[in-house]
């Protein structure tokens, strides 16, 4: 606006001189007026098309300026969307790219679990992990640093919580993905903290027992306070353990032991031997039944003075299972370790079971399915799934990385784009994954369907099914679908143009016989007479036929329209009778009309319905005897109205009774006439076409009915006045 003032006020000072010099008189402007008029328009010029380039200008900053708001305001619904895609799982995401600052994307796992939620501190994996746990991760950061190797395991915070950690790389930056651990998964999880602590347990212990061994009796005599008070530390272990000497008696047990066998602690501190617990545990129904138990009694004891270690598992008959080591010392004692391991036994059963189901079920698909883990590795797979890709089981029992299997696979479909795809949906990082669908030509001519669906644990689950056939039969039914619509294309343009065709000397041939039946040209001889009336009928029933096949095709292909209009029902009985009153005379059939009060008007197209009750009249009348009686009834049924053509002619079979309704279907009746078999296949369509319906009724000897039912009003009706302008689509005249 304000270059647009200055404008304004520039133009009038320098328009001035122009002023001053058309003011003065012809022939008295020199050059200097001249040269200063000049300069005056240049400036004004350039002026004008400074301001319009700067207009310009800022029109195409503010275009820009509003453009970069809409991209920035996209881009921060995008983050927000990402932000909450990742807050939807508890989950601590961080990435470290080279040499940049780690970034912690997101973390909400709960402050109890004892995951740090800064960045560096997060990466101090020993300050927020216990020491095992430290320890097992140290080689496998070790493997994603210098090879890249991905892993996934298991670990125990300082919190005694347990969390997942992944970690694998992308691109330049590794990714490290936190995440709680909850139901069978925390379980296993537990067993495995408890079993390897039990280890470290029985370690500690027989590294005592056999420093405590290898001492002379001396030492022993004099350590042997010490060792009462080693021993009482072993009190608080979970593990039962009893130590006994080389008289084979009971010389320390723990608390454990003592729940354990459910025994009596007074009992034991008498120092009962081996055999004698043996006996009170069998006798109390505690220990295993065995089929000889003095021998086995023997053989468990033979250990002592071997220098031996002996395992053993015992099923208890309370369904308990302990795992048994008997640990024998060169100097004649034995160390007892029990280890409870029903709920591992079961664990690992129902496991292994469900596993045996799983794959047996699998076995059973035809579809080929493959299972992987969250590290990328292969879990779970079919037979289907080996023969599909020509795989052998050797290859795919070594639990292989997805990456090996895609490499396997390219010998039958090498197309880098879908397997980019599966790779990054086994081995992808992200909040929400999402399942995909794929279908694919191999160059061995099969067809596959491919799917790939992400499972609740972090795994991903492939099939893989062979649909050549089904696509080979889709195929062929879709080129015999077309050649048979190209073939009724073809077959509808032929019998029109043929009867377009027919219809020209035809029409000739009617006209001149008529010229020949009239008086004006001549009297006719009676024989001639008959011959051109013979004529006249024959061209005529060939016209009519005509007709009614340009109907059908104009019905087949979908261009007749209807023109409907209120019409009067007695007017179009009674242009139906007209049409068929020399066919009864002829074959001396009677016509009975009965038409129901209140039936006055129905809204149609009355020249078809017309050629409705003519070809149905017309066949009543063919299938009648001599002297018989043909019946048209009218009448409501509803919303409906019904024209029902009944004769006491010879009926139609029921096998053939669905047939009749077929174009060019007809049937011989003694020495009548036989039709093209066009009059009701006309009749069906054209109730069709008005929404209504065709049924037949017939029994062999005892004549037919064909009733057509037909909408009294419908929605949308063309005005009247419309209808009167219109002409008429039809001629009385029909043959059946």
């Amino acid at each position: 606006m304000a270059r647009r003032r200055a404008l304004a006020y520039l133009i009038p000072s320098l328009l001035f001189p122009i002023d001053a010099a058309m003011a003065a008189e012809p022939g008295s402007v020199d050059a200097q007026t001249l040269l200063t008029l000049g300069i005056n328009l240049g400036i004004i010029a350039f002026a004008v098309g400074t301001a319009i380039a700067c207009m310009r200008a800022t029109k195409r900053a503010r275009e820009q300026e509003a453009s970069a708001s809409v991209e920035a305001e996209r881009y921060r619904l995008s983050e927000s969307t990402l932000e909450t895609v990742l807050a939807a799982e508890p989950q601590a995401l961080l990435t470290l790219a080279e040499g940049a600052q780690p970034e912690l994307l997101v973390s909400n796992l709960p402050a109890s679990i004892g995951v740090p939620r800064d960045p560096e501190r997060l990466l101090d994996f020993a300050g927020w992990l216990d020491a095992a746990s430290a320890a097992e991760l140290e080689p496998a950061m070790q493997e994603l640093s210098e090879n890249g190797e991905p892993f996934n395991i298991m670990l125990r915070t300082k919190q005694n919580k347990y969390v997942e950690l992944d970690g694998r790389t992308a691109g330049r930056s590794v990714v490290f993905k936190v995440r709680n651990i909850a139901g069978d998964r925390l379980e296993f999880a537990d067993l495995s903290i408890r079993h390897r602590e039990l280890e470290e347990q029985v370690a500690a212990l027989r590294g005592l027992l056999d420093a405590e061994a290898s001492k002379n009796e001396r030492s022993r005599a004099e350590s042997k306070p010490s060792m009462e008070t080693n021993f009482r530390s072993f009190d608080r272990l979970a593990t039962a353990f009893a130590v006994f000497d080389a008289t084979q008696r009971l010389a320390h047990f723990n608390q454990a032991y003592v729940d354990l066998w459910q025994l009596d602690a007074e009992w034991l501190a008498g120092h009962p031997r081996d055999g004698e617990i043996l006996d009170r545990l069998r006798h109390a129904r505690r220990l295993q039944e065995r089929a000889d138990y003095p021998d086995w009694k023997r053989s468990w004891l033979a250990p002592y003075g071997t220098d031996t270690q002996v395992e053993d598992t015992w099923h208890l008959a309370d369904g308990r299972t302990l795992h048994v080591i008997a640990d024998a010392d060169g100097e004649g004692g034995v160390t007892y370790l029990y280890e409870n391991v029903t709920k591992q036994i079961a664990l690992e059963s129902s496991y292994n079971a469900l596993i045996q189901v799983q794959r047996e079920t699998l076995d059973t698909l035809r579809e080929g399915v493959a299972v992987f883990a969250s590290d990328g590795r292969l879990k779970l797979y079919n037979s289907a799934f080996a023969t599909i890709w020509n795989l052998t089981p050797g290859q795919l029992d070594a639990k292989p990385h997805v990456e090996d299997v895609i490499n396997w696979c390219r010998d039958l479909y090498d197309v880098a784009e879908e397997w980019e795809r599966t790779k990054a949906a086994v081995t992808a990082i992200v909040a929400e994954r999402r399942p995909y669908e794929s279908q694919f030509d191999r160059p061995d001519g099969s067809i596959l369907d491919c799917a790939a669906l992400p499972l609740p644990d972090g795994g991903t689950l492939l099939t893989y099914s062979d649909v050549s056939d089904t696509k080979r039969v889709e195929r062929a039914l879709i080129d015999k679908n077309e050649a048979l619509e190209a073939a009724d294309r073809i077959k509808s343009e032929f019998v029109s143009h043929v009867s377009y065709e027919l219809r020209t000397p035809l029409n000739s041939m009617l006209g001149f016989a008529q010229m020949l039946a009239e008086p004006i040209f001549g009297t006719l001889g009676d024989k001639q007479r008959e011959y051109v009336d013979d004529i006249l009928s024959s061209g005529t029933t060939l016209r009519a036929l005509v007709d009614d096949i340009l109907d059908l095709a104009t019905i087949d292909a979908g261009t007749l329209e209807l023109k409907l209009a209120p019409a009067n029902v007695r007017d179009l009985i009674e242009a139906a009778r007209q049409g068929v009153e020399e066919r009864l005379k002829q074959d001396d059939v009677k016509l009975e009309i009965d038409i129901a009060r209140g039936v006055d008007e129905v809204a149609a197209d009355a020249s078809r319905v017309t050629q409705m009750l003519y070809n149905l009249l017309s066949n009543a009348i063919t299938f009648s005897t001599s002297g018989g009686t043909v019946k048209l009834i009218c009448g409501r049924e509803g919303s409906m109205i019904a024209f029902t053509v009944e004769d006491r002619g010879a009926g139609i079979p029921e096998d053939y009774q669905q047939a009749v309704f077929d174009p060019f279907e007809s049937r011989a009746h003694g020495s009548r006439h036989r039709g093209a078999g066009l009059g009701l296949s006309i009749v069906k369509s054209l109730a069709e076409l008005h929404g209504g319906t065709v049924t037949l009724v017939s029994a062999p000897g005892e004549g037919t009915s064909v009733k057509v039912l037909l909408p009294l009003k419908h929605e949308t009706e063309q005005p009247v006045a419309e209808q009167l302008d219109a002409e008429p689509q039809y001629k009385i005249n029909r043959a059946g």
